[in-house]
């Protein structure tokens, strides 16, 4: 086979969408929930979900090939370890978010988006993707519980950083339903947290957060675009300004610079893309802008754009995962 052919192959493999709708399709229906740990028969599964055996063996024997089940020759079926990641008990499931079948038909006018226009999820949709979950409290509750996951998987190899540079004062600002605050109530005996975002996220907290951690954690709802807590040593902004362009992300930066005081830093944790060549973190780049319409950025657009709010880049702490730190100070002071 020749360069050539081979370049076909992998491009053809790329742009096939088949794989993609197997797992949408295994989390939507509930597959691997109904696969115990000793296996079961794919028959078995089909009468506990009301749908047609034969397809049904077809769609396992297709994830199969995607490793997420073991078939074995008397056709019992089993979870491999990727497997166990599209059941709802799973720490860390993949489930919610795989079954969300809007974030694959938004995908539809993504070239229209390119060309200038509104991000694709709003086209497809006809609302943006936070105005859709606002009135539907189970997509809330369940966007929430996975970036609620993701915070702690993404955010856990910064820990250690996080904790000797922020001060005793933290506000984790828009900070969902706490995973990172709780990252950091854990790694500390002395950090006192506040964790603030709109009033319907603010009332999906777990109660035992409060709980556990008493006097050291405190919960605020309240707007980040109408206004920022004053005076704390430290705020966090936890993958919240890739949701945003550059415009409306700079006026959420002016606002933390204006309440910062001496001595405080705001420390966000982002993607910081190469300044050149090929990059995987560019997908996510693709992501937000037909998501979102924000964008992920390079060491020196954060620093243009940190620049422009009145701010400095002080240091880019970078993590094991995709995921920096990247610390701001307001401009003319240490």
């Amino acid at each position: 086979m020749n360069t050539l052919d081979q370049e076909r192959r992998r491009l053809a493999e790329l742009f096939d969408i088949a794989p993609s709708r197997v797992l949408y399709a295994v989390s939507a229906l509930g597959v691997a929930d109904r696969v115990p740990p000793e296996g079961i028969a794919v028959e078995k599964i089909a009468a506990a979900l009301g749908t047609d055996a034969r397809r049904l063996s077809r769609l396992v024997r297709a994830a199969e090939s995607l490793g997420v089940f073991r078939v074995d020759e008397a056709g019992t079926v089993r979870l491999t370890p990727a497997g166990t990641l599209l059941r709802s008990d799973q720490p860390g499931s993949l489930r919610a978010e795989f079954s969300d079948n809007a974030l694959f038909t938004a995908w539809g006018p993504f070239a229209d988006t390119v060309r200038g226009g509104l991000p694709s999820y709003e086209i497809a949709n006809g609302t943006t993707i936070f105005d859709s979950m606002s009135g539907d409290a189970h997509a809330l509750e369940t966007f929430h519980e996975h970036m609620r996951m993701r915070a702690m998987q993404m955010y856990r190899s910064l820990l250690p950083f996080l904790l000797r540079r922020c001060a005793e004062d933290v506000v984790d600002l828009a900070g969902g339903t706490g995973g990172l605050s709780e990252l950091l109530l854990e790694g500390s005996e002395t950090l006192r947290v506040t964790l603030t975002d709109l009033p319907e996220v603010i009332g999906l907290v777990p109660p035992d957060l409060l709980r556990r951690y008493g006097h050291r954690f405190s919960v605020e709802a309240g707007d980040m675009q109408e206004g920022i807590p004053q005076g704390y040593g430290t705020y966090l902004l936890g993958s919240v300004l890739h949701d945003w362009p550059d415009d409306e992300s700079a006026v959420i930066l002016r606002r933390c610079a204006d309440a910062m005081i001496p001595g405080s830093e705001l420390i966000l944790l982002e993607r910081v893309l190469a300044d050149s060549g090929p990059d995987t973190r560019r997908m996510g780049d693709m992501w937000m802008m037909a998501m979102t319409g924000g964008q992920e950025r390079t060491r020196q657009e954060w620093a243009e754009l940190a620049e422009g709010a009145g701010l400095t880049l002080r240091h880019v702490h970078h993590g094991a995962t995709e995921i920096s730190a990247v610390v701001l100070g307001r401009a003319g002071q240490r």
